[in-house]
């Protein structure tokens, strides 16, 4: 695969995560999948079966759904990078705004690895 499919693979899999279709993204990860995320102390998530279970964990934060703005996509080799914006009002009612940055690695057609960055103190903020 080339850097440019690597992009859309990218952009499709975040998309289909905020809208729900976790069958549709998670088409799109290695088994081996690793998945870091702030301001966690257990670690990446390893494994598909796990990456699913944080994106259904997306769906009960925000019931009535997230909406996505991704501004940029980057591409070099077998590496993504992806600046977007998520929008959505919690489970509890609070409207959450905040800016990400996700590095993807691929091998061959999958994510193999995930790095996300993102405002750790706005996330506990609104989620507390």
């Amino acid at each position: 695969m080339g850097v440019e499919q690597n992009k859309e693979i990218a952009r499709k899999t975040w998309e289909a995560v905020v809208r729900g279709d976790i069958d549709a993204a998670s088409a799109n990860l290695a088994d081996e999948v690793s998945w870091l995320l702030p301001g966690t102390t257990t670690g990446p998530l390893k494994g598909k079966q796990a990456a699913v279970g944080f994106f259904k964990s997306l769906g009960q934060a925000f019931p009535t759904g997230m909406k996505t703005e991704i501004r940029r996509v980057y591409g070099e080799g077998d590496t993504v990078v992806m600046e977007l914006t998520n929008r959505g009002q919690t489970a509890k009612g609070r409207q959450y705004e905040n800016e990400y940055c996700f590095v993807l690695e691929f091998e061959g057609n999958r994510i193999r690895r995930v790095r996300e960055y993102t405002d750790t103190a706005k996330v506990k903020e609104i989620f507390s």
